[in-house]
Protein backbone atom coordinates (compact mmCIF):
# COMPACT_ATOMS: atom_id res chain seq x y z
CA UNK A 1 0.00 0.00 0.00
CA UNK A 2 2.87 2.23 0.06
CA UNK A 3 2.81 2.86 -3.50
CA UNK A 4 -0.96 4.30 -2.92
CA UNK A 5 -0.83 6.13 0.54
CA UNK A 6 -0.80 9.60 -0.41
CA UNK A 7 0.41 12.18 2.21
CA UNK A 8 -1.99 13.74 4.98
CA UNK A 9 -2.62 16.89 3.86
CA UNK A 10 -3.77 19.65 6.40
CA UNK A 11 -5.18 22.99 6.70
CA UNK A 12 -3.52 25.40 8.70
CA UNK A 13 -5.35 26.13 11.80
CA UNK A 14 -6.83 24.51 14.95
CA UNK A 15 -10.02 23.32 14.04
CA UNK A 16 -12.11 22.50 10.84
CA UNK A 17 -16.57 23.11 10.82
CA UNK A 18 -17.83 19.57 10.32
CA UNK A 19 -21.56 19.32 10.09
CA UNK A 20 -22.49 21.66 13.09
CA UNK A 21 -19.46 19.89 14.47
CA UNK A 22 -15.62 21.18 14.97
CA UNK A 23 -12.90 18.75 14.48
CA UNK A 24 -9.70 19.57 15.43
CA UNK A 25 -6.28 19.25 13.77
CA UNK A 26 -5.56 16.22 15.69
CA UNK A 27 -9.02 14.73 15.00
CA UNK A 28 -8.56 14.83 11.54
CA UNK A 29 -4.93 13.36 11.35
CA UNK A 30 -6.59 10.15 14.09
CA UNK A 31 -8.94 9.88 10.94
CA UNK A 32 -6.04 9.88 8.33
CA UNK A 33 -3.94 8.20 10.62
CA UNK A 34 -6.92 4.94 11.17
CA UNK A 35 -7.70 5.33 7.40
CA UNK A 36 -4.21 4.18 6.27
CA UNK A 37 -4.00 1.69 9.40
CA UNK A 38 -7.30 -0.17 7.65
CA UNK A 39 -5.65 0.09 4.32
CA UNK A 40 -2.40 -2.20 5.35
CA UNK A 41 -4.90 -4.83 6.81
CA UNK A 42 -6.37 -4.47 3.34
CA UNK A 43 -9.86 -3.11 5.60
CA UNK A 44 -10.62 -0.71 2.71
CA UNK A 45 -14.41 -0.81 4.21
CA UNK A 46 -13.10 0.86 7.05
CA UNK A 47 -10.53 3.23 5.11
CA UNK A 48 -13.47 4.51 3.38
CA UNK A 49 -15.57 5.40 6.78
CA UNK A 50 -12.41 7.30 7.80
CA UNK A 51 -11.36 9.32 4.65
CA UNK A 52 -14.65 10.13 4.48
CA UNK A 53 -14.15 11.87 7.44
CA UNK A 54 -11.61 13.72 6.47
CA UNK A 55 -12.85 14.71 3.24
CA UNK A 56 -16.12 15.95 5.07
CA UNK A 57 -13.24 18.25 7.00
CA UNK A 58 -11.47 19.08 4.18
CA UNK A 59 -13.66 19.08 1.35
CA UNK A 60 -11.61 21.36 -1.35
CA UNK A 61 -8.30 19.01 -0.54
CA UNK A 62 -7.40 16.92 -3.77
CA UNK A 63 -4.84 15.06 -2.42
CA UNK A 64 -7.62 13.39 0.12
CA UNK A 65 -9.94 13.27 -2.20
CA UNK A 66 -7.85 11.11 -4.11
CA UNK A 67 -7.04 8.85 -0.71
CA UNK A 68 -10.67 8.00 -0.83
CA UNK A 69 -10.94 7.28 -4.09
CA UNK A 70 -8.68 4.87 -4.07
CA UNK A 71 -10.08 3.15 -1.01
CA UNK A 72 -13.42 2.98 -2.64
CA UNK A 73 -11.39 1.52 -5.74
CA UNK A 74 -10.03 -1.35 -3.47
CA UNK A 75 -13.33 -1.96 -1.82
CA UNK A 76 -15.28 -2.63 -5.13
CA UNK A 77 -17.13 0.55 -5.49
CA UNK A 78 -16.25 1.14 -8.58
CA UNK A 79 -18.74 4.15 -9.71
CA UNK A 80 -18.38 6.05 -6.16
CA UNK A 81 -14.65 5.65 -6.71
CA UNK A 82 -15.33 7.21 -10.01
CA UNK A 83 -17.11 10.21 -8.95
CA UNK A 84 -14.32 11.21 -6.36
CA UNK A 85 -12.06 11.21 -8.67
CA UNK A 86 -13.45 13.61 -11.02
CA UNK A 87 -13.80 15.52 -8.15
CA UNK A 88 -10.13 15.31 -7.13
CA UNK A 89 -9.21 15.79 -10.69
CA UNK A 90 -10.92 19.31 -11.08
CA UNK A 91 -9.33 20.72 -8.11
CA UNK A 92 -5.73 19.42 -8.71
CA UNK A 93 -5.46 18.09 -12.68
CA UNK A 94 -1.79 17.34 -12.64
CA UNK A 95 -2.28 14.85 -9.68
CA UNK A 96 -1.23 10.95 -10.88
CA UNK A 97 -3.47 8.85 -8.39
CA UNK A 98 -7.08 10.07 -9.82
CA UNK A 99 -6.09 9.70 -13.37
CA UNK A 100 -4.49 6.27 -12.75
CA UNK A 101 -7.33 5.08 -10.55
CA UNK A 102 -9.94 6.45 -12.39
CA UNK A 103 -8.48 4.48 -15.40
CA UNK A 104 -8.56 1.15 -13.91
CA UNK A 105 -11.90 1.58 -12.67
CA UNK A 106 -13.01 2.50 -15.60
CA UNK A 107 -10.94 -0.52 -17.41
CA UNK A 108 -12.67 -2.81 -14.88
CA UNK A 109 -16.22 -1.70 -15.71
CA UNK A 110 -15.57 -2.91 -19.04
CA UNK A 111 -15.22 0.71 -20.49
CA UNK A 112 -11.83 1.00 -22.53
CA UNK A 113 -13.49 4.03 -23.99
CA UNK A 114 -13.45 6.58 -21.06
CA UNK A 115 -10.22 4.46 -19.44
CA UNK A 116 -8.21 5.26 -22.09
CA UNK A 117 -7.89 9.24 -21.52
CA UNK A 118 -7.33 9.22 -18.23
CA UNK A 119 -4.55 6.19 -18.65
CA UNK A 120 -3.06 8.17 -21.51
CA UNK A 121 -2.98 10.87 -18.68
CA UNK A 122 -1.33 9.18 -16.28
CA UNK A 123 1.39 7.95 -18.67
CA UNK A 124 1.79 11.50 -19.37
CA UNK A 125 2.18 12.95 -15.87
CA UNK A 126 4.49 9.95 -14.73
CA UNK A 127 6.21 8.41 -17.74
CA UNK A 128 7.89 5.82 -15.57
CA UNK A 129 4.84 4.40 -14.35
CA UNK A 130 4.87 0.85 -15.54
CA UNK A 131 1.26 -0.16 -13.80
CA UNK A 132 -0.30 3.32 -15.75
CA UNK A 133 2.11 2.21 -19.45
CA UNK A 134 0.27 -1.65 -18.57
CA UNK A 135 -2.92 -0.87 -18.23
CA UNK A 136 -3.50 1.33 -20.98
CA UNK A 137 -1.87 -1.54 -23.14
CA UNK A 138 -4.51 -3.81 -21.34
CA UNK A 139 -7.18 -0.94 -22.93
CA UNK A 140 -5.78 -0.65 -26.48
CA UNK A 141 -6.04 -4.57 -26.53
CA UNK A 142 -9.68 -4.23 -25.74
CA UNK A 143 -10.37 -1.60 -28.73
CA UNK A 144 -7.82 -3.80 -30.90
CA UNK A 145 -5.17 -1.22 -31.26
CA UNK A 146 -2.35 -4.05 -31.14
CA UNK A 147 0.76 -2.37 -31.86
CA UNK A 148 -0.48 0.71 -29.74
CA UNK A 149 -0.58 -2.37 -26.47
CA UNK A 150 2.65 -3.80 -27.90
CA UNK A 151 4.29 0.04 -27.52
CA UNK A 152 2.83 0.63 -23.73
CA UNK A 153 3.97 -3.06 -22.61
CA UNK A 154 7.13 -2.87 -24.13
CA UNK A 155 7.61 0.66 -22.21
CA UNK A 156 6.75 -1.56 -19.18
CA UNK A 157 9.28 -3.76 -19.73
CA UNK A 158 11.89 -1.26 -20.14
CA UNK A 159 11.10 0.34 -17.29
CA UNK A 160 11.08 -3.25 -14.78
CA UNK A 161 12.71 -5.88 -17.13
CA UNK A 162 11.55 -8.27 -14.47
CA UNK A 163 8.42 -7.40 -14.28
CA UNK A 164 6.27 -10.89 -15.33
CA UNK A 165 3.16 -9.04 -15.53
CA UNK A 166 4.50 -6.48 -18.21
CA UNK A 167 6.36 -9.48 -20.14
CA UNK A 168 3.17 -11.94 -20.03
CA UNK A 169 0.70 -8.69 -21.75
CA UNK A 170 3.17 -8.04 -24.23
CA UNK A 171 3.40 -11.73 -25.09
CA UNK A 172 -0.47 -11.59 -24.89
CA UNK A 173 -0.60 -8.62 -27.31
CA UNK A 174 1.69 -10.27 -30.15
CA UNK A 175 -0.62 -13.30 -30.10
CA UNK A 176 -3.26 -11.06 -31.12
CA UNK A 177 -1.14 -9.80 -34.12
CA UNK A 178 -0.34 -12.80 -34.95
CA UNK A 179 -4.40 -14.33 -35.09
CA UNK A 180 -5.82 -10.99 -36.75
CA UNK A 181 -2.96 -11.34 -39.57
CA UNK A 182 -3.86 -14.96 -40.05
CA UNK A 183 -7.47 -14.22 -40.28
CA UNK A 184 -6.43 -11.58 -42.88
CA UNK A 185 -4.96 -14.23 -44.81
CA UNK A 186 -7.29 -16.73 -44.91
CA UNK A 187 -9.86 -14.07 -45.98
CA UNK A 188 -7.60 -13.40 -49.25
CA UNK A 189 -6.02 -17.26 -50.00
CA UNK A 190 -7.17 -19.72 -47.26
CA UNK A 191 -5.88 -22.75 -49.35
CA UNK A 192 -2.63 -20.90 -50.09
CA UNK A 193 0.82 -22.52 -49.21
CA UNK A 194 1.41 -19.77 -46.86
CA UNK A 195 -2.13 -20.88 -44.87
CA UNK A 196 -0.96 -24.35 -44.71
CA UNK A 197 2.76 -23.27 -43.89
CA UNK A 198 1.09 -21.39 -41.11
CA UNK A 199 -1.50 -24.91 -40.33
CA UNK A 200 2.35 -26.32 -40.32
CA UNK A 201 3.89 -24.65 -38.07
CA UNK A 202 0.94 -24.83 -35.58
CA UNK A 203 0.79 -28.33 -35.62
CA UNK A 204 4.88 -28.46 -34.89
CA UNK A 205 3.78 -26.39 -31.69
CA UNK A 206 1.30 -28.95 -30.65
CA UNK A 207 4.13 -31.39 -31.49
CA UNK A 208 2.16 -33.39 -33.57
CA UNK A 209 5.08 -34.20 -36.56
CA UNK A 210 3.33 -36.21 -38.70
CA UNK A 211 0.19 -33.51 -39.12
CA UNK A 212 3.07 -30.76 -39.12
CA UNK A 213 4.78 -32.58 -42.31
CA UNK A 214 1.87 -33.13 -44.35
CA UNK A 215 0.69 -29.49 -43.81
CA UNK A 216 4.36 -28.57 -45.00
CA UNK A 217 4.23 -31.21 -48.11
CA UNK A 218 0.91 -29.58 -48.68
CA UNK A 219 2.03 -25.73 -48.72
CA UNK A 220 5.34 -26.95 -50.97
CA UNK A 221 2.64 -28.41 -53.85
CA UNK A 222 1.15 -24.52 -53.50
CA UNK A 223 4.45 -22.66 -53.24
CA UNK A 224 7.65 -24.48 -54.52
CA UNK A 225 9.34 -20.99 -54.19
CA UNK A 226 9.39 -21.34 -50.69
CA UNK A 227 12.80 -22.35 -49.94
CA UNK A 228 12.32 -22.56 -46.00
CA UNK A 229 10.10 -25.13 -47.00
CA UNK A 230 11.98 -27.58 -48.09
CA UNK A 231 14.09 -27.66 -44.61
CA UNK A 232 10.89 -27.76 -42.15
CA UNK A 233 10.17 -30.66 -44.14
CA UNK A 234 13.44 -32.11 -44.13
CA UNK A 235 13.72 -31.83 -40.26
CA UNK A 236 11.09 -33.47 -39.73
CA UNK A 237 12.09 -36.52 -41.85
CA UNK A 238 10.11 -35.88 -45.07
CA UNK A 239 11.10 -35.55 -48.76
CA UNK A 240 11.66 -33.16 -51.35
CA UNK A 241 12.60 -34.51 -54.45
CA UNK A 242 9.53 -35.28 -55.97
CA UNK A 243 8.61 -31.25 -56.21
CA UNK A 244 11.07 -29.00 -58.40
CA UNK A 245 12.67 -26.34 -57.45
CA UNK A 246 10.82 -23.11 -58.21
CA UNK A 247 12.85 -19.54 -58.49
CA UNK A 248 11.82 -17.04 -56.13
CA UNK A 249 9.19 -14.51 -56.96
CA UNK A 250 10.82 -11.42 -58.63
CA UNK A 251 9.67 -7.72 -57.25
CA UNK A 252 8.05 -6.98 -53.95
CA UNK A 253 6.50 -9.59 -51.85
CA UNK A 254 2.96 -10.48 -52.04
CA UNK A 255 0.11 -9.55 -49.69
CA UNK A 256 -0.45 -13.78 -48.68
CA UNK A 257 3.72 -12.91 -47.84
CA UNK A 258 3.12 -10.01 -46.04
CA UNK A 259 0.31 -11.32 -44.04
CA UNK A 260 2.45 -14.70 -43.50
CA UNK A 261 5.10 -12.83 -41.97
CA UNK A 262 3.60 -10.62 -39.78
CA UNK A 263 1.70 -13.79 -38.21
CA UNK A 264 5.09 -16.06 -38.64
CA UNK A 265 7.00 -13.09 -36.59
CA UNK A 266 4.29 -12.15 -34.45
CA UNK A 267 3.82 -15.89 -32.65
CA UNK A 268 7.95 -16.04 -32.35
CA UNK A 269 7.92 -12.71 -30.53
CA UNK A 270 4.91 -13.54 -28.27
CA UNK A 271 7.20 -17.11 -27.52
CA UNK A 272 10.12 -14.80 -26.85
CA UNK A 273 7.90 -12.46 -23.77
CA UNK A 274 6.42 -15.69 -22.32
CA UNK A 275 9.46 -17.42 -22.23
CA UNK A 276 10.82 -14.08 -20.52
CA UNK A 277 8.30 -14.91 -17.73
CA UNK A 278 9.57 -18.51 -16.86
CA UNK A 279 12.97 -16.90 -17.17
CA UNK A 280 12.44 -14.84 -14.58
CA UNK A 281 10.37 -16.64 -12.14
CA UNK A 282 9.57 -20.40 -13.34
CA UNK A 283 7.57 -20.82 -10.04
CA UNK A 284 5.22 -17.90 -10.49
CA UNK A 285 1.36 -17.72 -11.37
CA UNK A 286 2.36 -15.78 -14.44
CA UNK A 287 4.67 -18.68 -15.48
CA UNK A 288 2.09 -21.56 -14.94
CA UNK A 289 -0.23 -19.23 -16.96
CA UNK A 290 2.02 -19.03 -19.82
CA UNK A 291 2.08 -23.46 -18.98
CA UNK A 292 -1.49 -23.53 -18.86
CA UNK A 293 -2.23 -21.36 -21.96
CA UNK A 294 -0.03 -23.51 -24.09
CA UNK A 295 -1.45 -26.99 -23.01
CA UNK A 296 -4.25 -25.02 -24.04
CA UNK A 297 -3.59 -24.46 -27.28
CA UNK A 298 -1.78 -28.13 -28.21
CA UNK A 299 -5.66 -29.58 -26.67
CA UNK A 300 -3.88 -30.99 -23.88
CA UNK A 301 -6.44 -29.94 -21.12
CA UNK A 302 -6.19 -32.24 -18.63
CA UNK A 303 -2.74 -30.65 -18.50
CA UNK A 304 -4.13 -27.43 -18.97
CA UNK A 305 -6.51 -27.45 -16.29
CA UNK A 306 -3.92 -28.69 -13.73
CA UNK A 307 -1.76 -25.35 -14.30
CA UNK A 308 -4.51 -23.14 -13.94
CA UNK A 309 -5.83 -24.96 -10.59
CA UNK A 310 -2.15 -23.97 -10.00
CA UNK A 311 -2.05 -20.19 -10.93
CA UNK A 312 -4.89 -20.27 -8.61
CA UNK A 313 -3.36 -21.49 -5.68
CA UNK A 314 -0.46 -18.30 -6.24
CA UNK A 315 -2.75 -16.04 -7.21
CA UNK A 316 -6.32 -16.22 -6.47
CA UNK A 317 -7.31 -13.40 -7.61
CA UNK A 318 -6.14 -12.92 -11.06
CA UNK A 319 -8.55 -11.94 -13.80
CA UNK A 320 -9.77 -14.54 -16.03
CA UNK A 321 -8.02 -17.94 -14.89
CA UNK A 322 -11.20 -19.05 -13.84
CA UNK A 323 -13.28 -18.06 -17.30
CA UNK A 324 -10.07 -20.18 -18.91
CA UNK A 325 -10.40 -22.98 -16.56
CA UNK A 326 -14.12 -22.68 -16.87
CA UNK A 327 -14.22 -23.39 -20.91
CA UNK A 328 -11.86 -26.26 -20.25
CA UNK A 329 -14.14 -28.00 -17.74
CA UNK A 330 -16.64 -27.35 -20.12
CA UNK A 331 -14.97 -29.26 -22.71
CA UNK A 332 -14.35 -31.99 -20.83
CA UNK A 333 -18.44 -32.26 -19.97
CA UNK A 334 -17.73 -31.41 -16.21
CA UNK A 335 -20.53 -28.77 -16.50
CA UNK A 336 -21.00 -28.38 -12.62
CA UNK A 337 -17.39 -27.81 -12.17
CA UNK A 338 -17.74 -25.27 -15.43
CA UNK A 339 -20.53 -23.28 -13.89
CA UNK A 340 -18.69 -22.92 -10.22
CA UNK A 341 -15.93 -21.21 -11.97
CA UNK A 342 -17.69 -19.18 -14.00
CA UNK A 343 -19.47 -17.70 -11.18
CA UNK A 344 -15.75 -17.15 -9.48
CA UNK A 345 -14.80 -15.08 -12.23
CA UNK A 346 -18.08 -13.27 -11.70
CA UNK A 347 -17.13 -12.40 -7.93
CA UNK A 348 -13.97 -11.39 -8.95
CA UNK A 349 -15.11 -9.22 -12.04
CA UNK A 350 -19.02 -8.59 -11.96
CA UNK A 351 -18.45 -6.65 -15.02
CA UNK A 352 -17.20 -9.78 -17.19
CA UNK A 353 -19.70 -9.99 -19.87
CA UNK A 354 -17.54 -12.76 -21.14
CA UNK A 355 -17.98 -14.90 -17.69
CA UNK A 356 -21.94 -13.78 -17.46
CA UNK A 357 -21.80 -15.74 -21.54
CA UNK A 358 -20.42 -18.93 -19.89
CA UNK A 359 -22.37 -19.41 -17.07
CA UNK A 360 -25.72 -18.69 -19.15
CA UNK A 361 -24.71 -21.08 -21.83
CA UNK A 362 -23.66 -23.93 -19.48
CA UNK A 363 -27.03 -23.44 -17.30
CA UNK A 364 -28.99 -23.97 -20.51
CA UNK A 365 -27.21 -27.03 -21.39
CA UNK A 366 -28.18 -27.81 -17.69
CA UNK A 367 -32.04 -27.12 -18.63
CA UNK A 368 -31.80 -23.92 -16.13
CA UNK A 369 -33.36 -21.66 -18.41
CA UNK A 370 -34.39 -19.33 -16.11
CA UNK A 371 -31.06 -18.92 -14.28
CA UNK A 372 -29.76 -18.72 -17.54
CA UNK A 373 -31.73 -16.06 -18.50
CA UNK A 374 -30.55 -13.87 -16.10
CA UNK A 375 -27.22 -14.40 -16.73
CA UNK A 376 -27.45 -13.32 -20.38
CA UNK A 377 -29.66 -10.35 -19.45
CA UNK A 378 -27.09 -9.04 -17.01
CA UNK A 379 -24.19 -9.75 -20.16
CA UNK A 380 -26.56 -7.86 -22.41
CA UNK A 381 -27.03 -4.85 -20.00
CA UNK A 382 -23.15 -4.59 -19.52
CA UNK A 383 -21.28 -1.54 -22.04
CA UNK A 384 -19.85 -4.00 -24.39
CA UNK A 385 -21.67 -7.40 -24.66
CA UNK A 386 -19.76 -10.05 -26.85
CA UNK A 387 -21.57 -10.96 -30.05
CA UNK A 388 -22.12 -14.06 -28.29
CA UNK A 389 -24.54 -13.05 -25.47
CA UNK A 390 -26.85 -12.07 -28.70
CA UNK A 391 -26.67 -15.77 -30.21
CA UNK A 392 -27.28 -17.54 -26.89
CA UNK A 393 -30.31 -15.29 -25.95
CA UNK A 394 -31.28 -15.72 -29.13
CA UNK A 395 -31.20 -19.62 -28.79
CA UNK A 396 -33.15 -19.51 -25.72
CA UNK A 397 -35.81 -17.00 -26.75
CA UNK A 398 -36.15 -20.30 -29.88
CA UNK A 399 -36.22 -22.39 -27.34
CA UNK A 400 -39.76 -20.66 -25.72
CA UNK A 401 -40.97 -20.26 -28.75
CA UNK A 402 -40.53 -16.81 -28.38
CA UNK A 403 -40.06 -16.32 -32.20
CA UNK A 404 -40.35 -11.87 -32.52
CA UNK A 405 -37.20 -12.05 -29.42
CA UNK A 406 -35.89 -14.50 -31.19
CA UNK A 407 -35.73 -12.61 -34.59
CA UNK A 408 -34.60 -9.32 -33.06
CA UNK A 409 -31.51 -11.16 -30.82
CA UNK A 410 -29.93 -13.28 -33.91
CA UNK A 411 -30.53 -10.44 -36.22
CA UNK A 412 -28.54 -8.17 -33.58
CA UNK A 413 -26.04 -10.83 -33.34
CA UNK A 414 -25.59 -11.11 -37.20
CA UNK A 415 -25.27 -7.48 -37.78
CA UNK A 416 -22.05 -7.92 -35.61
CA UNK A 417 -20.48 -11.77 -36.66
CA UNK A 418 -21.67 -12.11 -40.38
CA UNK A 419 -19.98 -15.59 -40.68
CA UNK A 420 -21.44 -18.19 -38.29
CA UNK A 421 -23.88 -20.10 -40.30
CA UNK A 422 -25.65 -21.66 -36.93
CA UNK A 423 -26.76 -17.78 -37.01
CA UNK A 424 -29.01 -18.12 -39.75
CA UNK A 425 -30.39 -21.38 -39.73
CA UNK A 426 -31.85 -20.32 -35.97
CA UNK A 427 -33.12 -17.34 -38.07
CA UNK A 428 -34.76 -19.50 -40.39
CA UNK A 429 -36.51 -21.39 -38.10
CA UNK A 430 -37.53 -18.39 -36.43
CA UNK A 431 -38.91 -16.74 -39.54
CA UNK A 432 -40.42 -20.26 -41.00
CA UNK A 433 -42.06 -20.25 -37.63
CA UNK A 434 -43.80 -16.80 -38.19
CA UNK A 435 -44.59 -17.95 -41.52
CA UNK A 436 -41.92 -15.64 -43.19
CA UNK A 437 -41.16 -17.99 -46.34
CA UNK A 438 -39.42 -14.71 -48.12
CA UNK A 439 -36.73 -14.17 -44.81
CA UNK A 440 -36.44 -17.98 -44.24
CA UNK A 441 -35.09 -18.73 -47.41
CA UNK A 442 -32.73 -15.40 -47.24
CA UNK A 443 -31.32 -16.42 -44.51
CA UNK A 444 -31.38 -20.56 -45.27
CA UNK A 445 -28.80 -18.99 -49.01
CA UNK A 446 -26.69 -17.25 -46.50
CA UNK A 447 -26.60 -20.26 -43.61
CA UNK A 448 -24.88 -22.16 -46.74
CA UNK A 449 -23.00 -19.57 -48.00
CA UNK A 450 -21.40 -19.13 -44.96
CA UNK A 451 -21.03 -22.60 -44.06
CA UNK A 452 -18.95 -23.03 -47.37
CA UNK A 453 -16.88 -19.74 -45.89
CA UNK A 454 -16.15 -21.45 -42.53
CA UNK A 455 -14.64 -24.21 -44.16
CA UNK A 456 -12.44 -22.61 -46.35
CA UNK A 457 -11.77 -19.85 -44.06
CA UNK A 458 -10.06 -21.91 -41.17
CA UNK A 459 -6.73 -23.23 -40.84
CA UNK A 460 -6.06 -26.87 -42.49
CA UNK A 461 -6.39 -29.78 -39.45
CA UNK A 462 -5.47 -32.44 -41.87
Amino acid sequence: MAMLAARLVLVAGMAVPLLGQTLSQEQIAAHAQAAQDAERQNDFATAVREYQQVVKALPGNAEMLSNLGVALYFDHQLPQAIAVFRKAMTLHPALLAPHLFSGLAWQRLSNPDAAIPQLEKAVQLSPSDVIAHTWLGYAYLDQSRYQDAVKQFQDACNLDPKNIDAWYALGEAYLQIGKSATSKLLAIAPDSGRVWQLAGEQFELQENKPRALNAYQEALKRRPDIAELRTQITELGGTVTDVPAAAPIAGAATSKDELYQQAHDAEEQSRTAFERVVAIDPDSYRAHQVMADSFAAAQKREDAIKEYKTVLQLKPDLPGIHLDLGRLLAENGKLPEALQEFEQEIQLQPRSAAAHVEAGKILMVMGKDPEAEKMLAAALAMDRPPADAYLQMGKLDLGHNNYSATIAMLTRYVSMAKDNPDAYYLLSRAYRATGDKERMNEALELFKKTSKEARAHSLPTE
